[in-house]
């Protein structure tokens, strides 16, 4: 057989976070342990439970239901996606969250995953130092060994795997940022925030101490706002940055949590349009150019519903959803299992010190009880005794969450 890359005989033999956990999670994987699916509770999802606005699947429907329209939705979009719908999308950020955005601050890609790759392509090169919390997002890594060859990840530990305090001494958090980026000079950090795995939100002052050491530095803040519609709180102040007074920021975006979006793959990245200049050149010879369907209708319904106030209305009905799924979920620990565990600030997750190894007890309580969690480990090492725990999946029936913990309780005594 023909050999694979070594880039790819390299990675395969270090299994992807993600691909375990849907792996994990798989019907096959469940009949396989000889389990009956329709009564496995998972608690592994990475996604949202809440339905999308009617009024997008209006926006949907008009174009399927129109020829002309549907005809439109298979031309060539520009590289950097439709001027209208990055118009939209800046009205958007600046009537949900403040933030100043023109069209030029934009540009439109096929998700965040995709863009996230291309953003490392256009602002780092092979061999550059990239530094990444602990825990974080498991994809991170993967996404980096993939577009940037011989890259060096750098791990800050946000989470103290003794105490479970997150940045339990944000001073001394800080320091051993300014230390690493002293020591190592890395390109770029990246943070979530609200995060994942913790949903925890970054506080205002730690971002605003770190982005003054990249502006100092000539180095990148990118910022994953995945959840950013998520925040159960107080936003912090930087939720409302513009690229255009910090050029050393990235944020980047999808509709996957906010409108149910996750299959309808369409992200943004919002930057000084000099990054959005480069990230052009690189999409090009990625995706070519976004998906025009999608544009179309998220375009539409932005506008509708921007002009009449209902946007708004439904994502503070979905926040308050998840917030509500959220005390659910920490209830039922408290209740049922007493670990300990993060209050989540936003977002779909918390995590969960189990007391021993993460993937052993994932698979033992799967095994006994048909309630899966997600190991820890791959979020990063701090979570080696650890378990995600999603209640996304479940935010419009949170029985599903209460029964779930009641089997585990039931198991471990």
């Amino acid at each position: 057989m023909p050999e694979l890359s070594r880039l790819l005989q390299s990675m395969m033999h270090k299994p992807s976070p993600i691909r375990q956990i849907m792996k994990m999670a798989s019907q096959k994987n469940i009949v396989n342990m000889g389990l009956d699916p329709e009564e496995v509770i998972s608690y592994g999802g990475g996604w949202v439970g809440h339905h999308a606005p009617e009024e997008f699947r209006e926006a949907y429907r008009e174009i399927g239901e129109s020829r002309e329209a549907f005809h439109d939705s298979g031309k060539y979009s520009p590289t950097l996606g439709f001027p209208e719908c990055r118009q939209a999308i800046a009205a958007m950020e600046r009537e949900l969250f403040g933030v100043e955005l023109e069209e030029d601050n934009i540009i439109v890609g096929q998700s965040s995953t995709q863009l996230t790759h291309d953003v490392l392509v256009t602002v780092a090169n092979p061999g550059d130092a990239i530094l990444l919390l602990d825990p974080t997002y498991a994809n991170y890594m993967g996404q980096i060994d993939m577009a940037l060859a011989g890259s060096r990840l750098l791990k800050m530990p946000v989470l103290d795997p003794d105490t479970w305090e997150y940045i339990p001494e944000p001073q001394d958090t800080l320091d051993g940022f300014v230390e690493l980026v002293e020591k190592e000079r890395p390109r770029l950090v990246i943070v979530p925030s609200p995060d994942n795995p913790s949903s925890q939100v970054m506080p205002q002052e730690m971002v605003a101490a770190m982005m003054e050491v990249c502006r100092e530095r000539d180095m990148l803040m990118v910022i994953d706002h995945a959840y950013k519609t998520q925040v159960f709180g107080e936003r912090p102040d930087y939720f409302s940055w513009s690229p255009n007074d910090y050029p050393h920021l990235v944020t980047i975006h999808s509709n996957s949590k906010w409108c149910r979006g996750l299959g309808r793959r369409l992200g943004w990245i919002e930057a000084h349009p000099h990054i959005v200049d480069g990230m052009e050149r690189t999409q090009q010879c990625s995706i070519l150019c976004p998906d025009t369907l999608h544009q179309m209708a998220m375009t539409a319904y932005l506008e509708r519903s921007l002009a009449d106030g209902s946007l708004r209305d439904y994502i503070e009905k979905s926040r308050r959803a998840y917030h509500r799924a959220a005390q659910v979920t920490v209830t039922e620990i408290r209740h049922h299992l007493d670990m300990p565990h993060l209050t989540p600030q936003g977002g779909l997750y918390t995590l969960m010190k189990v007391g021993e190894d993460g993937d052993a007890f994932v698979k033992r309580v799967l095994q006994n009880t048909g309630v899966l969690f997600i190991p820890g480990r791959g979020f990063g090492d701090t979570l080696a005794q650890g378990v995600r725990i999603s209640y996304g999946p479940h935010v419009e029936n949170t029985e599903v969450i209460r029964e779930g913990f009641e089997r585990v309780a039931a198991y471990l005594g």
